[in-house]
């Protein structure tokens, strides 16, 4: 029995609003994790989120070529999570299909604004004395220790930054074709007080880095189509690669390693050794198996090292290949502000897991994905046939998405 345009077109709505519903759940979560409320039925969340996603792949038509990748990941994220337990992969896997034929941007922006309300509720419960604190006197790192700064009940002024960060790259994206000059001068404001608020030194270069890369992609014609800027992301993501497995091959403590190690350690507030201060060793190197161990739950800032630690060296390298991939089709489609977002994520997970983790409201780049993935898997060539799964066999006969009764 074929479906009619109607029923199409009232199946694609319900999917567009079992996604919303998926991700409003995951921003949700996000914000709760990052309050000071510990959420005890994180998980069970999680799996109502991927049920809205699942949904809305099963209301999505799909050619060979895009079912093929999406059989191809989900291979590899399923024998991931029954590997190592961690079922993420599965889930992040299920949200980039779930994203064919949603607006990229409109979701981009209720991520943006959903977060932004979340982080300040949380900071007007904070200031109200309800839940968390506004100031975080804890332990830091050398100079930084027991110095109040400025966490407004996200947990800690790393967290913090880390949001505000992140917030202003997705804010580029959204916006940069309204900005002005004097909008940048307002960022690069917003980095220095939030650098003097949280004393986070990686976030103020990051920042500091992701405006200017952003600036000079936007005022600059030649260089936003230039190809050899997009082969240098390429290069300096292999290079953050290799030498967060050198990092991973190398750590110890202070005393086995050499001096030199040791500066630059330090110059990472002590990332290289906190990979392996664990009973079992931590993320280094030798504990590196193909698709992770359930027993390996330890958390260290170093991102690609946690991602190839936490979920195997195939899956990580899937990943990073995803993102090469997703850096070319930006260059395809002339997105240089999603190269500007791409790449200050990749340069930021290098030092901090801010992306490495269970929530996909964390990980902008993996709403860049779903918004490029057909492009991708279909490599230049015509989409072909499309189909339901539950009507696969219409990819292999008939009339291109098969004969549609118009009423």
């Amino acid at each position: 029995m074929e479906l009619s345009i109607e029923r199409e077109k009232k199946m694609e709505k319900a999917g567009t609003v079992c996604f919303y519903a998926g991700l409003l759940i995951e921003i949700l979560i996000l914000i709760l994790d990052k309050s000071s409320w510990t959420n005890p039925v994180e998980g069970q969340i999680f799996r109502v989120s991927f049920l809205f996603f699942a949904l809305k792949v099963c209301m999505t038509k799909y050619s060979v070529r895009e079912w093929c990748a999406i059989v191809l990941a989900g291979l590899i994220a399923g024998l991931c999570y029954l590997v190592s337990t961690r079922d993420e992969a599965v889930r992040m896997v299920v949200f980039v299909a779930a994203m064919k034929g949603v607006d990229h941007r409109k979701a981009m922006k209720a991520v943006f604004w959903g977060t932004i309300a979340g982080m300040l509720v949380l900071a007007g419960l904070a200031f109200a004395g309800v839940l968390g604190e506004v100031f975080d006197a804890g332990a830091g790192y050398g100079f930084k220790e027991n110095i109040p700064r400025l966490c407004l009940g996200v947990g800690n002024s790393n967290a913090l930054a880390t949001m505000v960060w992140a917030l202003m790259t997705l804010g580029l994206y959204l916006y940069h074709e309204r900005m002005r000059l004097w909008h940048y001068g307002f960022l690069a404001l917003l980095t220095g007080v939030t650098y003097l608020a949280t004393v986070t030194r990686t976030t103020l270069l990051v920042m500091s880095g992701t405006l200017i890369l952003a600036a000079l992609m936007q005022y600059c014609g030649k260089l936003r189509q230039a190809v050899w800027v997009y082969w240098c992301g390429v290069f300096i993501i292999l290079a953050e690669l290799g030498f967060s497995v050198f990092a991973a091959y190398i750590s110890d403590w202070y005393e086995f390693l050499p001096a030199w190690v040791v500066r630059i350690d330090r110059l990472l507030t002590g990332r290289i050794t906190s990979i392996c201060a664990y009973e079992n060793g931590g993320g280094v190197l030798e504990n590196w198996k193909l698709f992770g161990d359930p027993d390996y739950v330890e958390y260290f800032d170093m991102g690609y090292v946690r991602l190839f630690f936490w979920y195997g060296i195939i899956p990580g390298i899937c990943c990073i290949a995803a993102v090469l991939l997703l850096i070319r089709q930006l260059r395809k489609q002339n997105d240089y502000m999603g190269f500007v977002l791409t790449m200050s994520f990749a340069v930021y997970t290098v030092i901090e897991a801010h992306a490495v983790s269970v929530y996909i409201a964390r990980n902008y780049v993996l709403l860049l994905l779903g918004a490029y993935w057909t492009g991708i898997a279909a490599s230049g060539k015509s989409g072909g046939r499309q189909a339901y799964w539950w009507r696969f066999w219409e990819l292999f006969g008939g009339r291109a998405g098969g004969r549609r009764k118009e009423i």
